[in-house]
């Protein structure tokens, strides 16, 4: 392939203002490759980060970009909520570019477990900004840049069973009847008047076993109780009548030590407990193009990209009298026969900050291996 053609003039210029220190680093992307795992945790697992060129910061987040325009000069926020760090520790900095245009690399600061924050703060003017991070092997629960949470990492399912002792529906009663399902007050109005229903499917019993009962106000104010009603293992239910007035409903537990694995109360199922998803199928590997965040068992459907048939060959920076971009270019050379170039570009990492992207789009021509 010739180096001499008008589009290798424009690159090399962009180039060399670029990189006035110059790094002789290139990355070149195909943009159909850029498909990342969404497996949770791990920063290395997180296709939020991107994979930088400098091995010291090898993770980053994009903030935000120049191309961004005006939404570049507000502040950029991260927050993360580490679980696990590795045995030698991590450290994030900032990157960010200034008015001039130029890098500015902040000191680096240790990741602690719990939670870590940074924020860079608005400026009148469009920039770059990445915060960069010295290890893959960061563990996190709870993630957000710039406000908007991390899809990396998944809420965690409510248990399929649940013991009413832990179960936030449940409110304190009196000793006898520790545990309480509050269904209506006289403060609800006519709606206290509607037949109010509790059911509940038990899993487990304690020794002793347990009862329930009813308490409720009557048209006079004064409470009623209902006899204590054995509960049994399965479905257990029961529903208060309807009435014309104002009433207060409870439904009253004499255990906390019940486990259940389905409640609900007047029709709405309760959140302590949560049904068993079934398997989905579909591709689990995150390196394939049609990895599913969501599939549980592969299906053997997994695709892969087509290997990379550009190489990075050297890159010349020499000086002539002429001065400018003249004398500099990049080498490359085509491994194998391309059918259109133009699926190819060139990213330039600038004083280990890595690549801002794709930065140039070969031309669509055809080339054979070797050229």
């Amino acid at each position: 392939m010739s180096l001499t053609s008008t589009n290798i003039s424009s690159l090399a210029e962009l180039l060399f203002q670029k990189t006035k220190t110059l790094l002789l680093l290139a990355v070149f992307t195909v943009s159909s490759l850029n498909v990342f795992a969404q497996t949770p945790t791990k920063i290395s697992d997180c296709s939020e980060f991107v994979t930088g060129t400098n091995a010291s910061w090898p993770y980053f987040l994009e903030a935000t970009t120049v191309a961004a325009g005006v939404s570049s000069q507000a502040a950029q926020t991260f927050t993360m909520n580490i679980t696990t760090l590795p045995a030698g520790g991590a450290d994030v900095r900032v990157y960010k570019t200034t008015a001039n245009g130029i890098a500015f690399f902040a000191t680096p600061q240790a990741l602690t477990l719990g939670s870590n924050t940074i924020t860079v703060a608005a400026v009148s003017f469009n920039r770059a900004v990445k915060f960069q991070f010295s290890s893959g092997a960061v563990e996190f629960d709870a993630l957000s840049l710039n406000g908007v949470a991390s899809s990396c990492v998944a809420p965690t399912p409510p248990p399929t069973t649940s013991l009413i002792s832990d179960c936030g529906d449940f409110v304190s009663g009196p000793t006898a009847w520790p545990y309480v399902l509050e269904a209506t007050t006289v403060a609800a109005g006519a709606s206290s008047q509607g037949a109010q229903t509790f059911t509940m499917n038990v899993t487990t019993l304690p020794s002793a076993g347990a009862d329930f009962r009813v308490a409720k106000t009557t048209a006079n104010g004064n409470w009623f109780f209902g006899p204590a009603t054995a509960l049994v293992t399965g479905s257990n239910s029961i529903t208060v009548a309807a009435v014309s007035f104002n009433r207060a409903v409870k439904f009253q537990f004499s255990s906390g030590a019940v486990e259940f694995d389905a409640l609900s109360l007047n029709g709405v199922a309760s959140t302590c407990v949560g049904s068993v998803a079934p398997p989905v199928s579909g591709c689990t590997d995150s390196t394939a193009t049609n990895y599913d965040p969501l599939a549980t068992v592969d299906d053997g459907s997994c695709t892969y990209p087509a290997p990379t048939a550009l190489a990075l060959q050297g890159i010349l920076d020499f000086t002539v009298p002429s001065g400018g971009s003249d004398g500099k270019a990049i080498h490359v050379v085509a491994t194998d026969n391309i059918a259109d170039l133009s699926v190819y570009g060139i990213g330039v990492a600038n004083n280990g900050g890595g690549t801002d992207g794709q930065e140039y789009t070969f031309d669509a021509i055809s080339v054979s291996t070797g050229d």
